[in-house]
């Protein structure tokens, strides 16, 4: 699978920023980095010109420069951004990128009618199109005469939903405000009842995804056969979603009954309730699993809840997200080939043993999500309270909770985890910057964290402690004051 929103120089200015920001001293030798990156010094040097420029027009400059200094090429980077964060800047205002979102609302009209509103040629349009037409074909998605999205309505909105969560993240930025106020008001019926429901982001871009194809004057609702797992309709948060459906959408009884199935399976990636973890399609693949574990006797990961969760990712890959490596970003594993090199081979035999069209554009999050589900049932972790700390990747929540678990290390400290930003939040781990972070510190770590990564949270935990401390003195110094 190719991403195609990006064009080769972009990807190769990514590559570059990647290359150094994972290198131990942020630095590389100028023909070390050619030979990686399979190009010539001119356009290395060039790219790392453009890469400051670019930073300028993003306003990242600040916490990122590239610096030629005789052979080497050094990345400067601050706590605040990454390469990650430079990719949704390239992406988000990249050409390709604007042209579909454009389709997307519905808002394209004609080749000619874009080029004189945008600046450009009809040969430099025709040229975007072709490139967006070659990522869409890629999941079966074309495009019409008159550039509508044409294909299978759910991978229409697992493309969209994906893309836009790889891009916005937490933020409710690209849609239109009424469907803002629209799914807010769900999230608010559903909030008594799941108090996590505001930091599913991505349950939250599917709502918006649908509610631009069904709010259309030609309305595209999912298939009235449409199959989601079989459910408890008495379900409180059953209820209010199929309500909420009522009132909003305008359909058919049978239309809206599809979409109440469709906003259900994909509340399923959070709630284990609305999985069915016992489907026979994946029984075949729990017992491909079963028999890479007992080829290692001395691992003792046993137990329903266990195979439960192993059940449900392996579920969620193939029903409910089978799109998902498109919110993946360029990852170095050897965190996890050294730490678990005997988990990390059981996971990574199991994928190779599936079929190319087994699970075709979630294998490697697959992978991942099994790696991550592993090595935390293998580190049997414990739970700790005082420095309050919210950890939010676009990895998902299974990499959240690894992450937790590696940062609960740091035993010396008491820590104690939120599942949500709050004004008491004092750090805020993540790959991203939220929209909302209150007066919180903020660390951008890559994923898996570099050696740096965690020497600067070491920095944050020891200067929040002291500042917590500064905080108590100071309150029992003007109590003793008062007394």
């Amino acid at each position: 699978m190719d991403f195609l929103l990006l064009d080769e120089r972009t990807n190769l200015k990514l590559s570059i920023i990647q290359k150094l920001e994972q290198h131990y001293s942020f630095s590389e030798r100028k023909d070390i980095l050619c030979e990686q990156l399979n190009t010539s010094q001119y356009l290395l040097e060039r790219s790392v010109l453009e890469i400051n420029e670019d930073l300028k027009r993003f306003g990242l400059i600040e916490d990122m420069e590239l610096i030629e200094h005789g052979n080497e090429i050094i990345l400067f980077q601050g706590q605040q951004t990454s390469s990650s964060i430079v990719e949704e800047k390239y992406l988000k205002y990249s050409l390709e990128f604007t042209l579909l979102q454009t389709i997307f609302l519905n808002q394209f009209t004609s080749i000619k009618k874009y080029g004189e509103k945008h600046g450009m040629s009809r040969t430099v349009v025709y040229k975007i199109v072709d490139r967006i037409r070659n990522e869409l074909a890629q999941y079966d998605i074309k495009l019409s005469k008159t550039f509508q999205l044409v294909g299978d309505e759910m991978k229409i909105r697992q493309y969209f939903n994906m893309l836009y969560y790889r891009i916005y993240k937490d933020s409710d930025e690209p849609y239109n405000q009424s469907y803002v106020l629209s799914v807010n008001e769900l999230f608010s019926a559903i909030k008594p009842h799941c108090e996590e429901i505001n930091t599913y982001y991505l349950f939250k871009h599917y709502l918006f995804v649908m509610l631009e194809r069904v709010k259309r004057k030609r309305q595209y609702f999912l298939p009235s056969h449409f199959h989601s797992a079989d459910f408890d309709q008495e379900n409180t948060i059953y209820q209010a979603i199929a309500q909420w459906s009522r009132q909003t959408l305008n359909g058919t009884t049978r239309e809206i009954e599809s979409e109440v199935r469709g906003i259900i399976s994909q509340l399923s990636v959070y709630r284990i309730e609305f999985c069915d973890v016992e489907n026979k399609n994946i029984e075949k693949y729990t017992q491909q699993l079963t028999q890479l574990f007992l080829e290692h006797p001395e691992l003792t990961l046993t137990g329903h809840e266990f195979w439960n969760n192993v059940n449900r990712t392996i579920y969620q890959h193939k029903f409910i997200t089978p799109l998902i490596d498109l919110t993946l970003r360029v990852m170095d594993l050897d965190f996890f080939h050294e730490r678990y090199p005997i988990l990390f081979e059981i996971c990574h035999t199991f994928i190779y043993q599936l079929g190319k069209e087994e699970f075709k554009f979630s294998k490697k999050s697959l992978f991942f999500n099994l790696l991550l589900e592993l090595s935390q049932q293998y580190d049997q972790e414990s739970e700790k309270n005082t420095i309050n700390i919210h950890v939010n990747f676009t990895q998902g929540e299974k990499y959240n909770q690894f992450i937790k678990a590696q940062i609960k290390i740091f035993d010396s400290f008491s820590l104690n985890f939120q599942p949500v930003i709050r004004p008491d939040t004092d750090l805020i781990v993540s790959d991203y910057l939220p929209t909302t972070t209150f007066s919180a510190r903020h660390l951008i770590w890559l994923a898996p964290p570099r050696a740096s990564d965690w020497r600067n949270f070491g920095n944050e935990i020891v200067q929040i402690n002291k500042n917590l401390q500064l905080v108590k003195n100071r309150k029992e110094g003007e109590q003793y004051k008062n007394v």
